[in-house]
């Protein structure tokens, strides 16, 4: 081709130069004939040469459009490829509307955590956590510290949902394991559950398929205690939910929800923030317990609860809300004790008057399960002077604009059995109370946005797959836009009394001192009990930066104190504490 080229371009030279010499030879009449001659020639060949470019030029357009079908196909086939190599490592989400290209098969967020979902939301993978960094101090800190700088809380979880039907959670702690006597790993985990969402669990009654939950979750008693601590609205959640309300516990729980409403029942057994994981290991059973109907070793039988909770929300908008519910629970101890089973036999003992990481604990009901610990050298036993507790709460809250306020109540009530409550008297165990005991609790608090933000916007039905709470708020002006932020003012005050029975207080105290037996103040002392009674009183001043970010401070303090059995010198006594959190959660 290159040769044919040049032989063209020689011809074009010649012809044009041949015109030249035809355009200055002198002419004669004698040799015009000649020239004549000659110029058709070269016109001959022009003409031919000139034939002979344009079937080249034709032959080159056909070339050059086949190179361009060409390069189009390869290029598409590597466009292909590296599709194929997006879908086995999905890093991003492309600009569609800029770039042009295909989708890609998986959405990537980092504005909370690290979340990867399918484009039809079918799989999700979360992976989260929170840290809670805690500052304060106390007066008169019996049995807790004056003050202390720690982390209160720092997790990692991993969450999502598989093929659309399946969901689930995992949380671990790493700052504690609950309590102290809590044993082994088992002691930093929280959540840790996996649930079923099929649709063929739909009845045609429901407006959503029933989920079926099974593993370690709250249990649905109460909207505080079930709520997350990241949405709280202050550092601790009040002394009622602390005391009564119900922890998470291993089971399994069905729930569903409507447009504005949610119902969730749950059976459930151990949980593993309990003092221990079970009941105390079984010992052979001494003589004198097995003598005695009813008394066995402190191991066996584990406790079982029983919990439901509904909620409603009649008024919904995006600044306003109402919000009522209902939640009851029934606990059946079987042969646990205050060893293991320590909310509930001694509600009380893990209440911190709103402070916790002080660990200012001024209430402690007595085992109500007539558990003894060595007695004369025997082992643990329990009594079972409890048949069963039954629980209820109501709780309820209202928004308007920036303005919220919130109120729970939750009783509990003790169902002892005589028989055994004799035995343990005659055996010298301490067994107050009588045949029923009953204790309650309540909250009311109150929030106010000085931002203009509003409560209504966090609240939801399906959160957490726990429903009729509050999420993350939505904050008008984030500080990374050039904002302030979310302010708000808060305030709350919460009662808890474990006083129960005929006599209380300095009269109580009196009548013992009066009886003229042992024997006599032996029945005057179980004929009551006095756990305590505390009224707290927190104001707090809270801000949200961003979603996720948050900073609080809360003073609490002691109003009312009726000191418990076991701490009479504490009666009269107003602490005082002071604490601020920074938290970050994602």
């Amino acid at each position: 081709m290159g040769r044919k080229m040049k032989t063209i371009a020689k011809s074009v030279t010649l012809a044009a130069a041949a015109f030249g010499v035809a355009a200055t030879y002198p002419i004669t009449s004698a040799r015009a004939e000649d020239a004549l001659a000659e110029i058709r020639e070269l016109k001959r060949k022009l003409e031919q040469t000139i034939g002979e470019v344009q079937s080249l030029k034709a032959r080159l357009r056909r070339y050059d459009g086949k190179t361009i079908e060409q390069d189009r196909k390869l290029k598409e086939a590597r466009t292909e490829d590296r599709k194929r190599k997006v879908a086995r490592a999905p890093l991003r989400e492309p600009d569609h509307a800029r770039s042009g290209h295909a989708p890609l098969p998986f959405f990537v967020d980092l504005s909370h955590g690290l979340t990867i979902q399918s484009l039809d939301h079918a799989d999700i993978f979360h992976l989260g956590g929170r840290m809670f960094v805690d500052g304060g101090g106390s007066t008169e800190p019996e049995r807790g510290l004056s003050e202390t700088a720690n982390l209160a809380q720092a997790r990692l979880q991993v969450e999502g949902r598989l093929r659309n039907i399946w969901e689930y959670k995992f949380q671990y702690d790493f700052v504690g394991g609950g309590n102290a006597a809590t044993v082994g790993a088992l002691g930093g985990i929280r959540d840790a559950y996996i649930a079923l969402l099929h649709p063929e669990l739909k009845p045609s009654f429901l407006d959503n398929p029933i989920e079926i939950q099974v593993g370690n979750f709250y249990l649905p008693h109460g909207m505080e205690r079930t709520e997350s601590k990241n949405y709280i609205d202050f550092v601790e959640r009040s002394l009622m939910s602390d005391a009564f309300g119900a922890q998470r516990h291993i089971g399994i729980a069905a729930l569903t929800h409507g447009a504005n409403w949610t119902f969730k029942a749950a059976i459930s057994s151990t949980s593993v923030e309990d003092a221990a994981l079970k009941p105390t290991a079984d010992y052979s059973v001494p003589l004198w317990v097995n003598s005695k109907t009813g008394w066995a070793t402190s191991g066996g039988t584990q406790y079982f609860d029983v919990t439901a909770r509904a909620t409603f929300a009649p008024v919904w908008s995006e600044d306003r809300l109402l919000h009522i519910g209902v939640s009851g629970r029934y606990h059946n101890p079987g042969d646990s004790t205050a060893g293991n089973d320590d909310r509930v036999m001694t509600p009380g003992a893990n209440t911190y008057m709103e402070s916790n990481i002080l660990k200012t604990n001024l209430l402690g009901a007595p085992d109500l399960s007539c558990g003894a610990y060595g007695i004369a050298g025997n082992p643990p036993v329990a009594g079972h002077c409890v048949k069963n507790m039954l629980g209820f709460g109501l709780e309820s809250v209202a928004a308007y604009g920036p303005a919220s306020i919130q109120a729970e109540y939750m009783n509990a009530q003790y169902n002892r059995d005589d028989s055994r409550i004799l035995e343990a008297n005659m055996a010298g165990i301490l067994s107050p109370g009588g045949a029923s005991v009953n204790y309650s609790g309540y909250y009311v608090s109150a929030m106010y946005f000085l931002t203009g933000e509003s409560k209504a916007t966090a609240y939801q039905v399906d959160s957490n797959t726990n429903g009729g709470g509050f999420r993350q708020i939505q904050i008008k002006h984030p500080l990374s836009e050039g904002g302030l932020g979310a302010w708000a003012l808060t305030g709350r005050f919460s009662e808890v009394d474990l006083n129960s029975g005929p006599y209380q207080g300095v009269f109580f105290s009196n009548l013992i001192a009066l009886a003229p037996t042992t024997r006599a103040k032996t029945l005057i002392f179980n004929s009551s009990v006095l756990g305590g009674r505390e009224e707290d009183i927190t104001v707090g001043l809270n801000w949200r930066p961003e979603p996720g970010v948050r900073v609080m401070a809360n003073w609490t303090r002691v109003m009312a104190l009726s000191a418990p059995y076991s701490r009479p010198y504490l009666n009269g006594a107003h602490p005082n504490s002071f604490l601020v959190r920074t938290q970050i959660d994602w």
